[in-house]
């Protein structure tokens, strides 16, 4: 098997991950919701839940054309076109920036948390693995 086919299969699992995130993020809303009604006072929901909406409405509708052009990007290493190593490293480097933000933003005490450890190294390992076939396949793309 080739690198292109290597490569190209891979940021399609990458795409399709990012899109499958993208609808966890948008389909747990109502659950989320339900959860800070019940933990919160009805004052401190008012507080918190609009950023919050915010915040995960924003990731799930950001991550389907993250997802989509990482796609797109598989199909074009496929057939070896140059212009999918700028897009796709474009989107590599998107998703590896996340676990340097939290790292460098947030206090050190949120790592304890294992669901939130758990995602900062799954989407390093995420950016990291969209990296490497591209860097990999460079030389090969016309």
């Amino acid at each position: 098997m080739n690198k292109l086919l290597i490569s190209s299969r891979i940021m399609r699992v990458e795409g399709i991950l990012l899109l499958l995130v993208a609808g966890i993020h948008l389909a747990v809303i109502p659950t989320l919701r339900s959860v800070l009604v019940r933990i919160l006072s009805p004052g401190d929901f008012r507080f918190v839940w609009p950023p919050f909406l915010l915040n995960h409405a924003v990731v799930g509708i950001l991550l389907i054309p993250l997802g989509l052009s990482t796609l797109y990007c598989a199909s074009g290493i496929r057939r070896g076109e140059r212009w999918t190593w700028r897009v796709g490293m474009t989107n590599a480097i998107t998703i590896l920036s996340l676990p340097v933000v939290l790292v460098a933003v947030m206090e050190r005490h949120y790592f304890s948390a294992l669901p939130f450890l758990i995602a900062t190294i799954l989407i390093t390992l995420v950016g990291l693995s969209m990296i490497w076939p591209l860097v990999w396949v460079r030389r090969d793309l016309k």
